[in-house]
């Protein structure tokens, strides 16, 4: 009786592959909504779909469904404060966790979060 097995690089080519899950939809922190900045947070990626340690996030932001800018973060926090952002105006956001690979999947697009009018 022959038995097959995985050759090692296959095996070790399965061990290396970017998050197969998404974090949780971004939301505003609570109380911290000012007129040019948003302190956004969300929930980890489940440790199942991980595939490794979360080094940092990216987040995709923009008016409405428009996200056309990116932040990349330093670290595994899932709160980061998002700046420089035009007072009085509707936002969405997106997330995704990044591990020693590659980014995984982005979540679900937060609902609109406006910021507070200048205060003047």
């Amino acid at each position: 009786m022959h038995t097959c097995w995985p050759s090692k690089s296959l095996l070790l080519a399965s061990l290396f592959v970017a998050p197969s899950g998404s974090p949780g939809i971004p939301s505003a922190v609570a109380n911290t909504i000012m007129s040019t900045n948003i302190n956004l947070t969300w929930t980890e990626i489940n440790m199942a779909q991980r595939n490794g340690i979360i080094t940092h996030y990216i987040i995709q932001y923009g008016v409405g469904s428009n996200r056309n800018m990116i932040i990349t973060t330093t670290s595994s926090a899932t709160t980061h404060l998002i700046s420089d952002l035009k007072p009085f105006t509707q936002y969405t956001f997106t997330v995704a966790g990044v591990n020693s690979v590659n980014s995984g999947p982005f979540s679900a697009a937060s609902g609109n979060i406006r910021t507070a009018e200048d205060s003047k």
